[in-house]
């Protein structure tokens, strides 16, 4: 008798198994995982990382909060005006790039904004006339020298003032690009060298995911 039972209880089992493993409606009602989107030059994040409370003054006077970040893709770097490499060449690589996402941009808009890490020199006029020789469009940010280090501290930049310097005020700092979603969290993070065909391919990957 105790035979009989395990071979039906081991029967009923099987019959569970290939029912469950074939089942359409198993399947389709199955919890599904997100892939990750395939890039060459960025890192996704997962989760994203929220950003955090700030206030500082935009290139046309008015004040810039994480709440402006709302609603709009947003391409963020940290950087100063009279940076002598990367930042020149980082923003006309994105100038380049703006250009390559004609479609994109159309559906998708994504904006450029650079945070000054030199607020004693970076003012709203400097900042502005620097951004200028790249694109109008672009978005310069500066204020109190505590807010913005606090600001860069949450997106992991690190800068430091070069004490070796003679001529001119240089600062080396981190040169990391960050893609924030239209709810105001960091996205995905791009690192250099910048290459305008690959950057615009992974925003544009990242911009439809």
């Amino acid at each position: 008798m105790k035979r009989i039972f395990l071979t039906v209880m081991a029967t009923l089992v099987g019959v569970f198994a290939v029912w469950y493993g074939f089942n359409p409606l198993v399947e389709k009602n199955a919890p599904k995982t997100k892939s990750m989107p395939l890039l060459a030059s960025a890192t996704f994040l997962d989760p994203t990382k929220p950003m955090i409370n700030f206030s500082l003054t935009d290139t046309t006077g008015k004040p810039f909060t994480e709440a402006s970040l709302l609603g709009q893709w947003t391409l963020m770097f940290f950087g100063y005006a009279q940076c002598p490499g990367i930042c020149p060449k980082t923003l006309a690589t994105i100038s380049e790039t703006w250009k390559a996402l004609p479609q994109t941009q159309e559906h998708n808009p994504v904006r450029f904004v650079f945070v000054s890490l030199d607020p004693q020199n970076d003012t709203i006029q400097n900042l502005q006339t620097f951004l200028n020789r790249f694109d109008p469009n672009f978005i310069g940010l500066t204020g109190e020298e505590n807010t913005i280090a606090k600001l860069s501290r949450h997106c992991s930049i690190y800068y430091w003032q070069d004490p070796d310097t003679k001529a001119g005020r240089r600062i080396d700092h981190s040169s990391t690009l960050m893609l924030i979603d239209p709810q105001g969290r960091i996205k995905a993070l791009f690192s250099p060298p910048y290459q305008t065909e690959v950057l615009a391919k992974d925003l544009q990957t990242l911009l439809e995911s």
